[in-house]
Protein backbone atom coordinates (compact mmCIF):
# COMPACT_ATOMS: atom_id res chain seq x y z
CA UNK A 1 0.00 0.00 0.00
CA UNK A 2 2.79 2.39 0.94
CA UNK A 3 4.55 1.69 -2.36
CA UNK A 4 1.33 2.35 -4.30
CA UNK A 5 0.82 5.55 -2.31
CA UNK A 6 4.33 6.74 -3.17
CA UNK A 7 3.73 5.97 -6.84
CA UNK A 8 0.42 7.83 -6.81
CA UNK A 9 1.97 10.78 -4.97
CA UNK A 10 4.78 10.96 -7.53
CA UNK A 11 2.27 10.69 -10.38
CA UNK A 12 0.05 13.53 -9.12
CA UNK A 13 3.10 15.62 -8.18
CA UNK A 14 4.37 15.32 -11.75
CA UNK A 15 0.96 16.40 -13.06
CA UNK A 16 1.06 19.36 -10.70
CA UNK A 17 4.49 20.39 -11.97
CA UNK A 18 3.35 20.19 -15.60
CA UNK A 19 0.16 22.10 -14.75
CA UNK A 20 2.14 24.82 -12.98
CA UNK A 21 4.45 25.15 -15.97
CA UNK A 22 1.46 25.52 -18.30
CA UNK A 23 -0.27 28.31 -16.37
CA UNK A 24 -0.18 31.86 -17.73
CA UNK A 25 2.03 34.21 -15.74
CA UNK A 26 1.91 38.01 -15.37
CA UNK A 27 4.90 38.07 -17.71
CA UNK A 28 2.91 36.15 -20.33
CA UNK A 29 0.17 38.73 -20.09
CA UNK A 30 2.66 41.58 -20.45
CA UNK A 31 4.17 39.96 -23.56
CA UNK A 32 0.75 39.51 -25.16
CA UNK A 33 -0.39 43.05 -24.35
CA UNK A 34 2.87 44.43 -25.79
CA UNK A 35 2.51 42.36 -28.97
CA UNK A 36 -1.08 43.55 -29.41
CA UNK A 37 -0.03 47.20 -29.06
CA UNK A 38 2.78 46.65 -31.55
CA UNK A 39 0.49 44.66 -33.86
CA UNK A 40 3.02 41.83 -33.90
CA UNK A 41 0.67 38.88 -34.39
CA UNK A 42 3.01 36.46 -36.18
CA UNK A 43 4.89 34.79 -33.33
CA UNK A 44 5.73 31.56 -35.17
CA UNK A 45 9.41 32.49 -35.36
CA UNK A 46 9.84 33.16 -31.64
CA UNK A 47 9.23 30.21 -29.32
CA UNK A 48 9.22 32.44 -26.22
CA UNK A 49 6.49 34.68 -27.61
CA UNK A 50 4.57 31.72 -29.01
CA UNK A 51 4.56 29.93 -25.65
CA UNK A 52 3.48 33.09 -23.81
CA UNK A 53 0.63 33.67 -26.27
CA UNK A 54 -0.59 30.07 -26.10
CA UNK A 55 -0.56 30.03 -22.28
CA UNK A 56 -2.27 33.38 -21.99
CA UNK A 57 -4.93 32.59 -24.60
CA UNK A 58 -5.67 29.28 -22.87
CA UNK A 59 -6.17 31.17 -19.60
CA UNK A 60 -8.78 33.37 -21.32
CA UNK A 61 -11.14 30.56 -22.32
CA UNK A 62 -14.69 31.60 -21.55
CA UNK A 63 -13.68 35.25 -21.14
CA UNK A 64 -14.44 38.28 -23.30
CA UNK A 65 -11.74 38.65 -25.90
CA UNK A 66 -10.78 34.96 -26.07
CA UNK A 67 -11.89 34.47 -29.69
CA UNK A 68 -10.28 37.74 -30.80
CA UNK A 69 -6.93 36.61 -29.38
CA UNK A 70 -7.18 33.22 -31.08
CA UNK A 71 -7.82 34.96 -34.39
CA UNK A 72 -5.22 37.72 -34.03
CA UNK A 73 -2.41 35.30 -33.24
CA UNK A 74 -3.76 32.33 -35.28
CA UNK A 75 -3.43 30.10 -32.20
CA UNK A 76 -3.81 26.64 -33.70
CA UNK A 77 -3.11 25.14 -30.27
CA UNK A 78 -6.69 26.15 -29.39
CA UNK A 79 -8.18 24.00 -32.16
CA UNK A 80 -9.18 21.17 -29.74
CA UNK A 81 -11.05 23.71 -27.58
CA UNK A 82 -12.83 25.22 -30.58
CA UNK A 83 -13.87 21.76 -31.73
CA UNK A 84 -15.04 20.90 -28.22
CA UNK A 85 -17.29 23.97 -28.16
CA UNK A 86 -18.80 23.02 -31.52
CA UNK A 87 -19.43 19.42 -30.52
CA UNK A 88 -20.81 20.28 -27.08
CA UNK A 89 -23.54 22.67 -28.24
CA UNK A 90 -23.74 23.61 -31.93
CA UNK A 91 -26.58 26.06 -31.19
CA UNK A 92 -24.51 28.33 -28.94
CA UNK A 93 -22.92 31.67 -29.81
CA UNK A 94 -19.53 30.23 -28.86
CA UNK A 95 -19.98 27.45 -31.41
CA UNK A 96 -20.86 29.93 -34.16
CA UNK A 97 -17.66 31.88 -33.54
CA UNK A 98 -15.64 28.67 -33.17
CA UNK A 99 -16.75 27.46 -36.61
CA UNK A 100 -15.71 30.77 -38.16
CA UNK A 101 -12.31 30.57 -36.47
CA UNK A 102 -11.73 26.97 -37.53
CA UNK A 103 -12.06 28.08 -41.16
CA UNK A 104 -9.73 31.02 -40.61
CA UNK A 105 -7.15 28.68 -39.11
CA UNK A 106 -7.45 26.51 -42.22
CA UNK A 107 -8.55 23.47 -40.20
CA UNK A 108 -11.94 22.82 -41.80
CA UNK A 109 -10.94 19.20 -42.34
CA UNK A 110 -11.57 18.75 -38.62
CA UNK A 111 -15.14 19.98 -39.08
CA UNK A 112 -15.51 17.41 -41.86
CA UNK A 113 -14.39 14.73 -39.42
CA UNK A 114 -16.95 15.87 -36.83
CA UNK A 115 -19.73 15.88 -39.42
CA UNK A 116 -18.88 12.34 -40.44
CA UNK A 117 -18.96 11.04 -36.87
CA UNK A 118 -21.81 13.07 -35.34
CA UNK A 119 -25.45 12.02 -35.00
CA UNK A 120 -27.65 13.46 -37.75
CA UNK A 121 -29.26 16.18 -35.60
CA UNK A 122 -25.92 17.47 -34.38
CA UNK A 123 -24.41 17.27 -37.87
CA UNK A 124 -27.34 19.29 -39.25
CA UNK A 125 -26.83 21.95 -36.58
CA UNK A 126 -23.13 22.21 -37.49
CA UNK A 127 -24.00 22.37 -41.20
CA UNK A 128 -26.25 25.34 -40.36
CA UNK A 129 -23.34 27.16 -38.70
CA UNK A 130 -21.08 26.45 -41.67
CA UNK A 131 -23.77 27.92 -43.93
CA UNK A 132 -23.31 31.29 -42.21
CA UNK A 133 -19.58 31.49 -42.95
CA UNK A 134 -20.05 32.38 -46.65
CA UNK A 135 -16.48 31.72 -47.84
CA UNK A 136 -15.26 29.51 -50.73
CA UNK A 137 -13.83 26.98 -48.25
CA UNK A 138 -17.15 26.80 -46.39
CA UNK A 139 -19.10 26.33 -49.60
CA UNK A 140 -16.72 23.55 -50.65
CA UNK A 141 -17.31 21.76 -47.35
CA UNK A 142 -21.08 22.22 -47.64
CA UNK A 143 -21.02 20.79 -51.16
CA UNK A 144 -19.03 17.81 -49.92
CA UNK A 145 -21.60 17.11 -47.25
CA UNK A 146 -24.74 18.12 -49.11
CA UNK A 147 -26.07 14.60 -48.58
CA UNK A 148 -26.62 15.62 -44.95
CA UNK A 149 -29.19 18.15 -46.14
CA UNK A 150 -30.82 15.92 -48.73
CA UNK A 151 -34.38 14.81 -47.99
CA UNK A 152 -34.63 11.59 -46.07
CA UNK A 153 -36.33 8.60 -47.65
CA UNK A 154 -38.48 7.99 -44.59
CA UNK A 155 -42.20 8.61 -44.68
CA UNK A 156 -44.86 9.55 -42.16
CA UNK A 157 -44.45 11.91 -39.26
CA UNK A 158 -40.64 12.05 -39.43
CA UNK A 159 -40.53 12.85 -43.16
CA UNK A 160 -38.70 16.08 -44.03
CA UNK A 161 -40.68 19.12 -45.11
CA UNK A 162 -40.09 19.28 -48.87
CA UNK A 163 -42.39 22.23 -49.69
CA UNK A 164 -41.39 22.56 -53.32
CA UNK A 165 -44.48 24.53 -54.45
CA UNK A 166 -46.65 27.38 -53.12
CA UNK A 167 -49.45 24.86 -52.78
CA UNK A 168 -47.29 22.77 -50.43
CA UNK A 169 -46.72 25.81 -48.23
CA UNK A 170 -50.39 26.78 -48.16
CA UNK A 171 -51.39 23.23 -47.23
CA UNK A 172 -48.87 23.05 -44.40
CA UNK A 173 -49.98 26.48 -43.14
CA UNK A 174 -53.45 25.09 -42.39
CA UNK A 175 -52.07 22.62 -39.87
CA UNK A 176 -51.98 23.32 -36.15
CA UNK A 177 -48.76 22.58 -34.29
CA UNK A 178 -47.65 22.47 -30.69
CA UNK A 179 -46.03 25.78 -29.62
CA UNK A 180 -44.21 24.16 -26.68
CA UNK A 181 -42.53 21.68 -29.01
CA UNK A 182 -41.98 24.53 -31.47
CA UNK A 183 -40.06 26.42 -28.81
CA UNK A 184 -37.65 23.49 -28.59
CA UNK A 185 -37.25 23.52 -32.39
CA UNK A 186 -36.56 27.27 -32.25
CA UNK A 187 -33.82 26.71 -29.67
CA UNK A 188 -32.29 24.05 -31.88
CA UNK A 189 -32.34 25.78 -35.27
CA UNK A 190 -32.99 29.53 -34.81
CA UNK A 191 -31.45 30.44 -31.46
CA UNK A 192 -28.04 31.53 -32.81
CA UNK A 193 -29.46 34.25 -35.08
CA UNK A 194 -32.88 35.41 -33.90
CA UNK A 195 -34.28 36.75 -30.66
CA UNK A 196 -37.81 35.79 -29.62
CA UNK A 197 -38.74 37.28 -26.25
CA UNK A 198 -36.02 36.26 -23.82
CA UNK A 199 -34.77 33.46 -26.10
CA UNK A 200 -32.05 33.66 -28.70
CA UNK A 201 -29.38 36.05 -29.93
CA UNK A 202 -29.99 39.45 -31.50
CA UNK A 203 -28.43 39.05 -34.96
CA UNK A 204 -31.11 38.66 -37.62
CA UNK A 205 -34.58 40.25 -37.60
CA UNK A 206 -36.29 40.14 -34.20
CA UNK A 207 -39.17 37.69 -33.86
CA UNK A 208 -40.68 38.71 -30.51
CA UNK A 209 -43.89 40.03 -32.16
CA UNK A 210 -43.68 38.21 -35.50
CA UNK A 211 -47.10 36.59 -34.95
CA UNK A 212 -48.69 40.04 -35.29
CA UNK A 213 -46.92 40.70 -38.59
CA UNK A 214 -47.01 37.53 -40.67
CA UNK A 215 -49.57 34.74 -41.18
CA UNK A 216 -48.41 31.14 -41.02
CA UNK A 217 -48.04 30.87 -44.81
CA UNK A 218 -45.59 33.79 -44.89
CA UNK A 219 -43.71 32.48 -41.87
CA UNK A 220 -43.24 29.22 -43.75
CA UNK A 221 -42.14 31.06 -46.88
CA UNK A 222 -39.54 33.05 -44.89
CA UNK A 223 -38.09 29.80 -43.54
CA UNK A 224 -38.20 27.79 -46.76
CA UNK A 225 -37.15 30.56 -49.17
CA UNK A 226 -35.08 33.08 -47.18
CA UNK A 227 -33.83 34.70 -50.40
CA UNK A 228 -37.36 35.70 -51.41
CA UNK A 229 -37.17 38.81 -49.23
CA UNK A 230 -34.23 40.19 -47.24
CA UNK A 231 -35.17 42.63 -44.48
CA UNK A 232 -33.84 46.17 -44.76
CA UNK A 233 -30.71 46.72 -42.63
CA UNK A 234 -30.07 42.95 -42.57
CA UNK A 235 -28.27 42.66 -45.90
CA UNK A 236 -25.13 40.57 -45.67
CA UNK A 237 -21.60 41.51 -46.69
CA UNK A 238 -18.40 39.56 -47.11
CA UNK A 239 -15.23 41.35 -46.04
CA UNK A 240 -11.75 40.22 -47.05
CA UNK A 241 -8.92 41.82 -45.10
CA UNK A 242 -5.39 42.52 -46.25
CA UNK A 243 -4.27 39.91 -43.69
CA UNK A 244 -6.25 37.24 -45.58
CA UNK A 245 -9.21 36.87 -43.20
CA UNK A 246 -12.80 36.52 -44.42
CA UNK A 247 -15.74 37.90 -42.46
CA UNK A 248 -19.40 37.54 -43.32
CA UNK A 249 -22.21 39.38 -41.60
CA UNK A 250 -24.14 42.61 -41.18
CA UNK A 251 -22.03 45.75 -41.43
CA UNK A 252 -22.16 49.02 -39.53
CA UNK A 253 -19.47 51.50 -40.41
CA UNK A 254 -17.83 54.78 -39.55
CA UNK A 255 -15.15 56.73 -41.39
CA UNK A 256 -12.42 54.79 -39.55
CA UNK A 257 -13.74 51.23 -39.20
CA UNK A 258 -16.36 48.61 -39.90
CA UNK A 259 -18.16 46.56 -37.28
CA UNK A 260 -19.17 43.19 -38.69
CA UNK A 261 -21.94 41.43 -36.74
CA UNK A 262 -21.82 37.69 -37.36
CA UNK A 263 -24.05 34.73 -36.61
CA UNK A 264 -24.00 33.86 -32.94
CA UNK A 265 -24.02 37.48 -31.81
CA UNK A 266 -20.27 37.97 -32.27
CA UNK A 267 -18.99 41.33 -33.56
CA UNK A 268 -15.59 42.21 -34.95
CA UNK A 269 -14.14 45.60 -35.82
CA UNK A 270 -12.01 46.07 -38.93
CA UNK A 271 -10.16 49.26 -39.79
CA UNK A 272 -11.11 50.72 -43.16
CA UNK A 273 -7.44 50.71 -44.10
CA UNK A 274 -7.22 46.93 -43.50
CA UNK A 275 -10.00 46.06 -45.96
CA UNK A 276 -8.89 44.47 -49.22
CA UNK A 277 -12.34 43.79 -50.64
CA UNK A 278 -15.98 44.06 -49.62
CA UNK A 279 -18.89 42.48 -51.47
CA UNK A 280 -22.62 42.76 -50.87
CA UNK A 281 -24.28 39.35 -50.78
CA UNK A 282 -27.03 38.65 -53.26
CA UNK A 283 -28.42 35.92 -51.02
CA UNK A 284 -29.73 36.01 -47.47
CA UNK A 285 -27.40 35.32 -44.56
CA UNK A 286 -29.90 32.64 -43.58
CA UNK A 287 -28.86 29.51 -45.49
CA UNK A 288 -31.23 27.83 -47.92
CA UNK A 289 -32.39 24.34 -47.03
CA UNK A 290 -32.56 24.83 -43.27
CA UNK A 291 -36.06 23.31 -43.23
CA UNK A 292 -34.69 20.08 -44.70
CA UNK A 293 -32.93 19.44 -41.40
CA UNK A 294 -36.35 19.34 -39.70
CA UNK A 295 -39.15 16.85 -39.92
CA UNK A 296 -42.44 18.12 -41.27
CA UNK A 297 -43.98 17.99 -37.80
CA UNK A 298 -41.06 19.99 -36.35
CA UNK A 299 -41.59 22.70 -38.96
CA UNK A 300 -45.31 22.86 -38.18
CA UNK A 301 -44.52 23.16 -34.46
CA UNK A 302 -41.93 25.89 -35.12
CA UNK A 303 -44.41 27.95 -37.15
CA UNK A 304 -47.02 27.52 -34.44
CA UNK A 305 -44.55 28.83 -31.84
CA UNK A 306 -43.70 31.83 -34.02
CA UNK A 307 -47.37 32.56 -34.75
CA UNK A 308 -48.16 33.00 -31.02
CA UNK A 309 -45.35 35.51 -30.52
CA UNK A 310 -47.42 38.68 -30.29
CA UNK A 311 -47.35 42.05 -28.57
CA UNK A 312 -48.45 41.75 -24.98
Amino acid sequence: MRRNGVVLFAFFASIGMVWAQEQATPKDRLIVETLVRLKRFDVSGNEKWKGAVERYVRSQRGQDGYFELVEQFSVKAELPELLRLVETDPSSAQSAKSVQLIFRLGEEKELSRILSSSPKKKANAIITLIGFVKTPAAQKLLDRHKALLAPATTTGKAAPALLSTPEDIEALATRTGNPKRGKVVFQKFCFACHKAGDLGIDFGPGLSEIGDKLPKSELLLAIVKPNAGISFDYEGWTIETKQGSFLAGIVNESAEELTVRMAGGVSQKVKQTDIAKRTKMTASLMPEGLHLAMSESELVDLVEFLSVLKKK
